[in-house]
């Protein structure tokens, strides 16, 4: 046996050399110790010389080597109950799973991570409870996490879905209804009568999209929708997409059908995405970056969701009593995003359309606005950054339904031309008459003085 002296053992190890010369590898080691230390075969240790064992790793001087022993085997809990134990030759390493952790060292016990201890975790009035490894958001009546038990409460109007008679589109009035009881059920509201169970947010979204048709078709039946409907249709669907878009369980869902087109993108985590994001369909693309698309991260409720919708019918968008009539050049298309706050964007958005006919003519980056009545193109917000013959890129900072148009310009010079025509007739209109009264006068008061001349003739 080796002198006391000569063996220090570090105290974080707390095993004893003896306790570990009576394993099965105790010779083993202790033989390796000799090897280590003999000088000039006299088989005793170098003087001056300490010898370690940490961790399974043996260390004398400046002189390292492994005793490879499997900690994970030997002490099956040596990383907690939550922990995994892997071993890693020399030495070994707990693996925590998710909401539990270590103390950075990564070789002590994985303990659970108080969730509910973070300022907010489950939003405006949402309560948290913590549970091993997790923790579960329960949110007061009015406000609701979609179902999501990890996501923050946010408020939820259910009276936006309240339909009156005559005040709905075609087909709207009964998926309006069923949205209603669904917001009723999210917020924690008591609903009169039995409920049955809520449809999923992909049987909704193609609820929506099949009503959407209906209502393009009757577009396409009557020539053309007033422009109070329009607006009246552009706001249900905005309206219903923020509903049923936290509802959706896969990251991207499409829906296409042959009036209308959808993709929606939804994040959930605990931190807001960051970087670009892209969604395209047959004949538009939308550019972006998720910043814009969360607005303020404080108010990040842990998912978000980013819309296009094509209309592929509402070509012809005019009201009966307005006198604008112009001609989309592109399909329709309604961009929408979990950023409540998108009248004024931080970062424009980009969107790319196709043109329906190949043409030269310079088109008009618009947008649906019904701030000053029942709703108008108007190009404010909107530029355009490039255009040829089939693409147009279009730029704007806010957003609604938006569309390239042609005939804006046509129609502005259509008007001027009109008015410079009627002030040209006026001007000839005007010295034709000045023209003939002149030509009157000078000839009456030339015959009153020949009537004079005659008089005095015949009076001589």
């Amino acid at each position: 046996m080796l002198p006391n002296h000569y063996l220090e053992l570090k105290p974080s190890w707390r095993v004893t050399l003896t306790h570990r010369l009576s394993e099965s590898m105790g010779a083993i080691i202790y033989l390796l110790i000799l090897a280590l230390l003999k000088d000039y075969g006299h088989g005793e240790p170098q003087e001056g010389i300490a010898v370690y064992v940490f961790l399974g790793l043996l260390t004398t001087g400046a002189t390292q080597q492994c005793l490879d022993k499997d900690e994970c085997v030997e002490f099956p809990d040596i990383c907690g109950k939550w922990g995994t134990c892997r071993n890693a030759g020399c030495s070994y390493v707990c693996q925590c799973p998710n909401g539990f952790r270590n103390s950075g060292d990564r070789q002590t016990s994985c303990v659970d991570i108080d969730e509910c201890n973070a300022d907010g975790v489950c939003g405006k009035g949402g309560i948290c409870q913590n549970l091993n490894g997790s923790y579960w958001c329960e949110c007061p009546a009015g406000f609701t996490n979609f179902g999501k038990n990890q996501t923050k409460c946010v408020e939820l109007n259910c009276d936006q879905y309240e339909t009156q008679p005559g005040q709905t589109l075609p087909g709207f009035d009964s998926f309006l209804s069923l949205l209603r009881n669904n917001c009723l059920v999210l917020n924690n509201s008591t609903l009169s009568g039995p409920t049955r169970p809520l449809p999923t947010g992909d049987v909704l979204l193609t609820l929506l999209v099949n009503t959407t048709d209906v209502n393009q078709l009757d577009l396409q039946s009557n020539g053309h929708r007033s422009s109070s409907e329009v607006t009246k249709l552009l706001k249900t669907i905005e309206i219903s997409i923020r509903l049923i878009a936290p509802l959706l369980t896969e990251n991207v869902t499409r829906i296409e059908t042959n009036h209308t087109e959808v993709e929606i993108m939804v994040r959930r985590d605990k931190t807001p995405p960051k970087g670009p994001v892209s969604l395209t369909n047959e004949n538009t693309q939308l550019d972006t970056s998720w910043e814009t698309v969360i607005g303020d991260y404080l108010k990040y409720p842990g998912f978000a969701f980013v819309v296009l919708l094509s209309y592929k019918n509402l070509d012809s968008l005019k009201d009966n009593n307005s006198s604008q009539n112009l001609q989309l050049m592109s399909s329709a298309l309604t961009v929408s995003v979990s950023n409540s706050n998108t009248t004024n964007l931080p970062q424009p958005i980009n969107l790319t359309f196709n043109h329906l006919q190949s043409s030269d003519v310079d088109p008009t980056c618009v947008y649906w606005s019904d701030e000053n009545g029942p709703g108008v193109w108007s190009g404010r917000g909107c530029t355009l950054v490039m255009s040829n013959s089939t693409h147009t890129v279009c730029s704007c900072n806010h957003l609604s339904t938006f569309a390239l148009l042609k005939g804006i310009h046509q129609e502005k010079l259509s008007l001027v031309m009109w008015v410079g025509v009627f002030v040209a007739l006026t001007c000839v209109v005007l010295s034709l008459i000045t023209t003939l009264w002149c030509r009157f006068v000078s000839r009456k008061r030339r015959g009153g003085n020949r009537l004079k001349q005659d008089v005095q003739l015949n009076r001589k």
